[in-house]
């Protein structure tokens, strides 16, 4: 009896103790599940509660952009109220970008689906309808971009300067527009290609397009298999990569929607596989354009490297003052993640895609990573390495003076190697995805799969692009390993990013920005946990932007302006605006804290000093030369100096100025112009005088066009018996020099 009793004590233990430890890890899970679906419903119904368009006279269901998440103010944008260098006012704008919301609508999509709760889906289809039926150009662009938004203040659509459509590493959800209304989504993507392909048959395309072009049906034309690799496209701005990936996610998904477009598919492979033709063939790395003649963009030193077409480097952006232009992360990546993506969700008809961006992360790796800082040295992609090479002259990519220096491979590098590995289980991935774990101090995955991982399931990092790579590692070799680092790295998410029901970049910072990753990542992670990852949307790496003049800034870039904000709700006065507005005050007192006299603050690299030479602050122009101020910086576009500016707007004591603080008098802008002939083409006679003064030359331009004035009061003289000479010679006084021009 007693050893019955014994036996029954045993079993009684055995069971209370399977009660005890394996009931509360189901409820443990139950809890971990709980917690990041209230933390995203509740950043959803914040979203929906505060985030309409409830503003103007007309209330939407629009979403604007975002908030201020202490007054849940939305954000806005100030704008010149005319060309910038004109204006004097400004006006206020709400924004909703519609371009800029795709993230938030696959997050109120996969909330649904996981909650069963429709309000979410159904507001963001409410959104999608009414974008469908206001926002929609006549010829079937949406408003919305780089350039373009609504302002829910007005209930009008702004434009930055021209009116164009831009729309890159956007990555539309067209899967709910699909469910909204399939003819206008498909009606959409064709006048997306229609707009931006100029010509079909080497598909020379351009990254703008116009909202007023009347377009023509796209995919029936004829294509030129024989087609050089390098032009010169027809349009200046040329066609970047990053919009490619664009058009062709747009006409992937439109083949994955619909029955009978299969030609989509085929254009869309055919324009990335214009940018693989691009790849150089000592490395194999492809180039950011195909439809722009060689151009020297690190100056006199490699001009050699890049007389050869398919030259370029990498990273694109090696200075350090130009890295973190439009975003505060890295996304260099970005585009090559899409084309995995594309190719996952073609399956078989998208295995072209998905190899050609493994073979670019591979040469990635073996050409440019360096394990010992995890970094990506510069280098020219003839494979010519550059790391801390100090730029000589000028250039399209820096200043005099700048360093190239290396990138770390930070998570979103790890999130792409990731994504290649899940998809391909390539060796080459995983030893890379290994250097840049143990890189980012996450700890070791191994030498292989088989491995066990030696992971630091306690750390800090609470970065979005690390929480989805190690999804994709789970998901390709469903070791719980990397689950629990996802876990770890999603619990940090809302240790540190998630403030007042809004997910920011840290519980610093103001506004919140619907569209961010996080809340769809997180999605992502419950879902996994419930095997249900079919249910959410995938995680696509749209890096949207806003970009048109911010107040008096050339050009604003919310995702660096507005998202930074911590001190306070307000963009500060920059440098460059205080000298353009002619406070002297505010210049000194920039310069005093330190401010770099030469610095610049967005990707036009215009300087104070020629902000004021357009303005004619004579004042303020003398402080910044005084302290140092490069007179021969050039812009980007079209290349110009402080002397350009100030001969372009009549400012003649300026020019004076400059010119005796050693302006280059002679020296020629992108098109070939020097300040003289600016002077004279924009009739500033009184300053092409100062500048033959000082030893201006005539370049060809000026000769041309005197001449051909000359002609012209000639027959004009002949005619009237007049005797008159040059007109605006005659008008300025000037004859003798003007004559002079010609001899």
């Amino acid at each position: 009896m007693r050893s019955k009793n014994r036996t029954y004590l045993i079993l009684k233990f055995f069971v209370l103790f399977i009660a005890l430890t394996c009931i509360p890890m189901e409820n443990v899970r139950a809890d971990e599940d709980n917690k990041y679906i209230e933390a995203v419903r509740e950043f959803a119904d914040n979203v929906l509660k505060y985030g309409r368009d409830t503003y103007g006279p007309k209330h939407t269901p629009l979403f604007v952009d975002g908030v201020n998440v202490n007054t849940h103010e939305p954000v806005k944008w100030i704008s010149p109220d005319c060309n910038l260098f004109s204006a004097t006012e400004t006006e206020e704008w709400i924004l909703s970008n519609f371009g800029s919301q795709q993230t938030l609508l696959r997050t109120l999509d996969g909330l649904s689906e996981v909650t069963r709760d429709p309000k979410y889906r159904d507001a963001a289809m409410q959104a999608v309808k009414y974008a469908f039926e206001n926002l929609r150009a006549p010829n079937g662009l949406f408003y919305w971009g780089h350039h373009v938004a609504y302002d829910a203040q007005r209930d009008e659509i702004k434009y930055a300067g021209s009116k164009s459509h831009i729309l890159k590493v956007h990555y539309p959800y067209y899967e709910l527009m699909w469910q909204v209304d399939s003819e206008v989504t498909k009606r959409f993507i064709e006048a997306y290609w229609s707009a931006h392909v100029i010509d079909w048959s080497r598909l020379d395309f351009n990254r703008i397009a116009s909202y007023s072009d009347i377009l023509e049906r796209p995919w029936g034309h004829e294509y030129d298999e024989g087609a050089p690799i390098f032009f010169q496209g027809k349009h200046a701005g040329g066609g970047f990569f990053n919009t490619a990936t664009s058009l062709a996610h747009a006409a992937t998904t439109l083949y994955q929607l619909s029955n009978n477009e299969e030609q989509s598919l085929i254009w869309g492979r055919r324009l990335i596989k214009r940018f693989i033709d691009t790849r150089h063939p000592k490395t194999g790395m492809t180039k950011y354009m195909y439809n722009m003649l060689p151009f020297n963009v690190l100056g006199n030193d490699f001009k050699d490297h890049f007389s050869d077409p398919h030259s370029f480097i990498f990273p694109s952006r090696i200075f350090a003052k130009v890295r973190n232009e439009y975003y505060p992360e890295s996304v260099v990546p970005h585009q090559w993640m899409s084309l995995l993506l594309m190719g996952d969700a073609l399956g078989e008809h998208g295995e072209e895609f998905t190899q050609w961006a493994v073979e670019e992360l591979r040469a990635w790796g073996k050409l440019s990573y360096r394990e010992e800082d995890n970094s990506f040295i510069p280098i020219i992609t003839d494979g010519t390495k550059i790391e801390g090479y100090i730029l000589k002259d000028p250039c399209a990519m820096g200043d005099e003076g700048d360093v190239a220096i290396s990138l770390f491979a930070d998570m979103s590098f790890l999130w792409a190697y990731a994504m290649a590995y899940r998809m391909t289980g390539d060796e080459f991935m995983w030893q890379m995805i290994r250097s840049i774990v143990a890189g980012n101090n996450l700890g070791d995955i191994g030498e292989n799969y088989e491995d066990y991982p030696e992971l630091k399931t306690d750390a800090t990092s609470s970065n979005v692009y690390g929480l989805l790579a190690f999804l994709n590692l789970y998901e390709k070799t469903n070791n719980k390993e990397f689950l629990k680092v996802a876990q770890r790295i999603g619990d940090n998410i809302l240790g540190t990013k998630l403030n007042k029901g809004f997910f920011v970049p840290s519980k610093n910072h103001i506004y919140t920005r619907f569209d961010c990753l996080e809340p769809l990542a997180l999605l992502c992670l419950i879902a996994e946990f419930d095997s249900k990852r079919e249910l959410v949307p995938r995680v696509w790496p749209s890096s949207p932007l806003f970009v048109p003049s911010y107040r008096y800034r050339k050009e604003g870039v919310d995702r660096r302006i507005i998202y930074t904000l911590t001190a306070s709700p307000e963009v500060p006065i920059s440098f460059q605006e205080a000298a353009h507005v002619g406070n002297i005050k505010q210049v000194a007192a920039l310069l005093e804290s330190g401010v770099n006299v030469d610095s610049v603050d967005d990707s036009f690299r215009m300087t104070a000093l020629q902000r004021a030479a357009i303005q004619g602050h004579k004042e303020i122009v003398a402080l910044l030369l005084a302290k140092g101020a490069n007179p021969n910086h050039c812009d980007v576009w079209p290349g110009g100096t402080a002397l350009d500016y100030a001969a372009e707007h009549g400012h003649k004591e300026v020019v004076q100025l400059l010119i005796t603080k050693g302006a280059d008098i002679n020296a020629k802008n992108n098109n070939g112009q020097t300040p003289l002939d600016i002077a004279m083409s924009n009739a500033r006679m009184d300053i092409a005088s100062v500048l033959i003064d000082n030893g201006a030359e005539a370049s060809f331009f000026t000769k041309m066009r005197v001449s051909m004035a000359r002609a012209a009061e000639e027959q004009k003289a002949k005619e009237k018996e007049t005797g008159v000479a040059i007109h605006t010679a005659v008008q300025s006084g000037n004859q003798q020099k003007v004559k002079a021009l010609l001899d």
